[in-house]
């Protein structure tokens, strides 16, 4: 079987890359929710929140401000 070039597939090759990168990103968020780690990774938080970040980490940092 001889593939056929991807101008035959009547779609511009734009579309082609842009629908490619959407399902790569999908793909990736079901791996994540699958992850079998995911619970354990979500618990250090709380079972270590001398480690999550505090404002004194970041000074003048203002969320979804400006940078």
């Amino acid at each position: 079987m001889t593939a056929n070039p991807i101008e035959c597939l009547g779609v511009p090759l734009a579309v082609v890359e842009a629908e490619a990168l959407l399902y790569a990103g999908r793909a990736a968020e079901q791996r994540h929710q699958l992850d079998p780690h995911d619970d354990a990774f979500a618990a250090l938080a709380c079972a270590h929140p001398e480690s999550c970040a505090h404002d004194a980490d970041y000074p003048g940092w203002t969320p979804g401000g400006a940078a």
